[in-house]
């Protein structure tokens, strides 16, 4: 049997897809979007301790999951051609598990990524743009830290921060403020970087008079670069963003969303049904019906045997078969989820939530970000901590992450132990796991792909989220050229009724200035939330 007809099918949703979703619907586009899973976000996704629990057991279940549809084949017209999808997601891998908490479970939000927000850049403003921003809030992340010499200290961020700062010496902050000043508008004195353009950020910091201390924060808790590997106006370029965010919505240039980074997704998601987007979870796809005569993709045959007939296909690269991608190479992206019973760096607020950059511990290691969220972030019970650790991936996420827990945390779950161990928070939960980094594949490198099949990624080891913002504005555009990206939705009192379809007194009635209104994000942020708004 065949489906209505859609402009847009989407398969799986996560962050990126979602995006098109809603823009495709905004638009006027018909769109079906559909999902094995039984949950929104893919990879994205966030969940309760024990929804956590389960994912881990679905994942470790080697079989794929068979057919409903067993004969879908004999669907496939002799013009036509099937591209088989894959059943089972392999984009994680070495789970290792051990558990100590399960009681108030649902207090839990666990992402499977872990990001923060830069409060300036594409994704901010496609928020704001696209009013998706009121359907999530926001906590400012409060401080930014540094791992040195053994010891977690907190790293002076904002002008005020550096003035009050007890660990920085009058000289150094002096040093500090004219560096960053410089930053602010680097471009404006090429002569002062262009002869070290060829060396490292590391190898820059080292020729501007600037203390050992004053180069570890600005390299890895400001720049958040690699040592080794990023270039001078790479370093510049990060720490000019860096200091363009402080201030915008808090004393960090960072903010998270309230009941974790899953809620992204879902908000897009939810942008795009308002908009007449049809959402299909627990609805697997078994193929793409290829047209022989055309190359073109026309319909996709789900696990009833049913098809469905679009023009467009947005295809997750976790859905793409082994013969489709033998000639993509990946990375992997090492992470680590640790619920602890205190801080990593203890102040008077219990409220904290925090980034750290963990330097390479060894030679050929990458820096580990690690990101601290307390409880008010809606991510965890009260007096515990959720924990993200990420890096690049080099061995399994065991291997790669359990030297830096080791260096932060007590693994030892007994009360005896060493003082020095004492002091560190204690690891009540834990969870590695690696995670496929699709992002920056071509689509040349996918084989057989019809020109109306566009991919997208799963999650990068970025901090940030513009890379799902570029690939679904790159994507979008390609399919609908003459249409506008995520425009603002109207405004309910532009909205022009038929007289039929509304009475007078009705009309009074909604037009009434005594008419209560929502409560607002901004009303809300006196909880810890913060509104994301535009800016006068």
């Amino acid at each position: 049997s065949t489906l209505a007809f859609f402009s847009t099918a989407c398969v799986i949703a996560g962050l990126p897809e979602s995006i098109i979703a809603a823009a495709c619907a905004r638009s006027g586009q018909r769109v079906l979007h559909v999902d094995s899973r039984n949950y929104y976000g893919g990879n994205w996704a966030s969940f309760s301790f024990s929804g956590l629990l389960s994912w881990i057991k679905e994942n470790q279940q080697k079989a794929d999951l068979s057919d409903e549809c067993e004969d879908w084949r004999k669907l496939i017209l002799e013009d036509e051609e099937a591209i088989a999808l894959s059943s089972k997601d392999k984009t994680i891998q070495h789970k290792i598990t051990y558990s100590q908490i399960v009681r108030e479970g649902r207090r839990f939000n666990i992402d499977l990524v872990s990001k923060l927000l830069y409060s300036r850049g594409l994704f901010i403003d496609l928020l704001i743009k696209s009013n998706v921003s009121r359907y999530a809030e926001f906590k400012n992340a409060t401080r930014v830290l540094a791992f040195r010499q053994g010891r977690v200290e907190q790293v002076p961020c904002s002008r005020a921060d550096v003035f009050n700062s007890r660990q920085l010496t009058m000289v150094e902050k002096r040093m500090l403020m004219k560096f960053l000043t410089f930053c602010l508008d680097y471009e404006q004195h090429p002569e002062e970087y262009q002869e070290h353009e060829s060396s490292t950020f590391a190898e820059f910091l080292q020729t501007r008079k600037l203390t050992p201390s004053l180069q570890h924060f600005i390299l890895h808790s400001i720049a958040m670069v690699a040592e080794t590997d990023s270039s001078t106006l790479e370093g510049l370029q990060a720490t000019k963003k860096f200091l363009q965010c402080l201030g915008r919505y808090g004393n960090t240039p960072f903010l998270f969303p309230l009941y974790g980074q899953g809620e992204i997704p879902q908000c897009f998601c939810r942008l795009c049904a308002v908009f007449g987007g049809i959402y299909c979870l627990r609805h697997a796809v078994r193929c793409l019906v290829l047209d022989r005569a055309s190359g073109r993709c026309k319909a996709i045959v789900d696990q009833f045997g049913q098809r469905i007939s679009a023009n467009y296909f947005i295809v997750e690269d976790s859905y793409l078969s082994e013969s489709t991608c033998t000639n993509v190479c990946y990375r992997q992206i090492s992470r680590a989820v640790l619920i602890t019973d205190q801080s990593v760096l203890n102040t008077d607020s219990e409220q904290q939530v925090s980034i750290l950059t963990v330097p390479p511990l060894e030679p050929g290691r990458a820096a580990v970000r690690v990101i601290e969220l307390c409880s008010s972030t809606m991510t965890c019970m009260k007096d515990t901590y959720l924990v993200h650790l990420t890096c690049p991936s080099t061995k399994t996420a065991r291997e790669d992450l359990e030297p830096v827990v080791q260096k932060l945390f007590n693994l030892n779950t007994e009360k005896e132990t060493e003082n020095e161990e004492l002091q560190k928070p204690r690891v009540l939960w834990a969870v590695y796991f690696n995670m496929r980094d699709s992002s920056g594949v071509e689509r040349s490198s996918y084989a057989g792909l019809p020109s109306n099949v566009y991919v997208c990624s799963g999650p990068d080891s970025a901090l940030g989220n513009d890379c799902a913002v570029k690939q679904a504005e790159t994507i979008f555009r390609e399919m609908f050229p003459a249409e506008e990206f995520c425009p603002p939705p109207p405004n309910p009192e532009d909205i022009i009724y038929d007289e039929d379809e509304i009475e007078p007194e009705e009309s009074e009635l909604n037009n009434s200035p005594e008419t209560k209104p929502e409560t607002s994000a901004e009303e809300s942020s006196s909880e810890g939330g913060a509104a994301v708004t535009k800016e006068e």
